[in-house]
């Protein structure tokens, strides 16, 4: 018989019973080994088979090396702007005998004020503004508004001022009316009202300092002279002459605009008292005085005189060993006066801008000349006096104020073509206000 073997047969393998039991112990670890992975029986992190956390390092502040702040980058400087300023120049003022009936009920104290309240807000509206009034203003002499004698009541002053006005010319023929002590009183009154004067001196030592206005940054010297004196001169003070009035000359002008320019000056203006009166022609004098100012360096001329608005124009002349270039006015015709003519009962206010063309090189240009025509509105007043006004003609060529009689609504209009007939198209262009 021959001997069975024991264990359990898979085709033609037989396992044994040791290597059933070895095989079950092996599925049994493998089950268990799952069973923990899975289901993690001994619980969280304390388990032996979970994982353990990475320490976080201990870091020593001391070690730490700072990251630099990365530098800002620095803005670039602006560019300065140009400097510029615009200048106005007033036509002339005359108060004649009938204008000082209207600014005085008693004889005495006398008040400007409402001749300009139509037009006050234009005459300040510039950087700077120049008023020439005819005569003289120091109330040590009689006032008279006669045309051999202009003098004028000093509180003539104090109204400009209030309407914008910063500087007054005091050379005109009728300048030393009143005497030399009358003309020092008027630049007292002009210094007690804080306002700027040119044309005349109270001393010699004054007289050799240049008149220089710092303007928005730009150094403005002004001059001003008359180029005659209704007075005759064998019967003025010799100081008057020699210091006191600023008599135009040859030689005088080109060392005046020498000083100013050595004084610093960027700009030289010069006003001129000049002409013939109630001549709306230029003289050949004129052409002369100019052409000396051209040569001599000056940027703007400016003229009175005439009573009545005179061409506008550029002028040009070598001026050491270069071409300069001069805007030049001729007269501005009547601000504020009683004559009633055609062509004198108006004026135009002229306006420039002196404009800075290179910061680097400090050079200046004068540009924009503009002109405002103006018309001085008389009508009659409660009593025998006139009311005066003066008035800027394209403000009112639409709307009149209430009261103007058609006869001066007529004259406005012509008022306005006359003057842009007279100034010209060549240098200068109208303006309303």
């Amino acid at each position: 018989m021959s001997k069975k073997t024991r264990g359990l047969r898979i085709g033609r393998y037989r396992i044994t019973p040791l290597g059933l039991v070895t095989l079950a112990v092996i599925f049994l670890i493998i089950a268990l080994v799952v069973v923990m992975v899975v289901f993690n029986p001994f619980g969280g992190e304390d388990s032996p088979f979970a994982p353990k956390p990475t320490p976080t390092p201990t870091i020593d502040p001391a070690t730490i090396t700072p990251t630099p702040s990365p530098s800002p980058t620095p803005s670039p400087t602006p560019e300065p702007e140009p400097k510029s300023a615009r200048i106005r120049a007033l036509g002339e003022i005359a108060m004649q005998d009938n204008l000082l009936k209207a600014a005085t009920t008693d004889g005495t104290s006398f008040d400007f004020s409402g001749m300009f309240s139509y037009i006050s807000d234009i005459m300040g509206d510039a950087d700077y503004t120049i008023a020439d009034v005819e005569g003289v203003m120091g109330g040590t002499a009689k006032i008279s508004g006669s045309g051999e004698s202009i003098i004028t009541p000093p509180a003539l002053i104090a109204n400009l001022k209030d309407c914008g006005v910063d500087m007054l010319t005091l050379a005109n023929d009728h300048a030393l009316d009143g005497g030399f002590d009358e003309l020092k009183a008027e630049i007292q009154n002009c210094v007690s009202a804080e306002m700027d004067y040119v044309g005349a001196a109270a001393s010699s030592e004054e007289k050799k300092q240049p008149v220089i206005k710092d303007i928005n940054g730009i150094k403005v010297a002004f001059l001003a002279y008359t180029d005659s004196l209704t007075v005759k001169e064998r019967k003025v003070e010799k100081d008057a002459l020699k210091y006191g009035i600023n008599l135009v000359t040859k030689s005088n002008a080109p060392n005046d605009v020498k000083a100013a320019r050595q004084a610093g000056a960027d700009i030289v203006v010069c006003f001129m008292s000049w002409g013939k009166m109630l001549k709306r022609d230029v003289t050949d004098d004129q052409k002369t005085i100019a052409n000396v100012l051209v040569k001599s360096g000056v940027d703007v001329i400016i003229g009175y005189g005439p009573h009545t608005v005179q061409p506008a124009m550029w002028l040009e002349a070598d001026a050491d060993g270069k071409v300069h270039r001069t805007l030049v006015m001729c007269a501005t015709g009547n601000f504020l006066s009683d004559q009633r003519d055609q062509y004198f009962d108006s004026g135009a206010i002229f306006e420039f801008t002196i404009q800075e063309t290179g910061s680097a090189t400090g050079e200046y240009a004068i540009t924009n000349p503009i002109y405002i025509p103006t018309y001085v509105w008389r009508a009659p007043g409660e009593t025998d006096n006139y009311v005066y006004h003066t008035m800027a003609v394209g403000q009112w060529l639409e709307n009149q104020p209430e009261g103007m009689a058609y006869t001066d609504v007529t004259r406005m209009r012509e008022v306005w073509a006359e003057v842009q007939s007279a100034v010209g198209t060549e240098a200068a262009t109208v303006a309303a206000q």
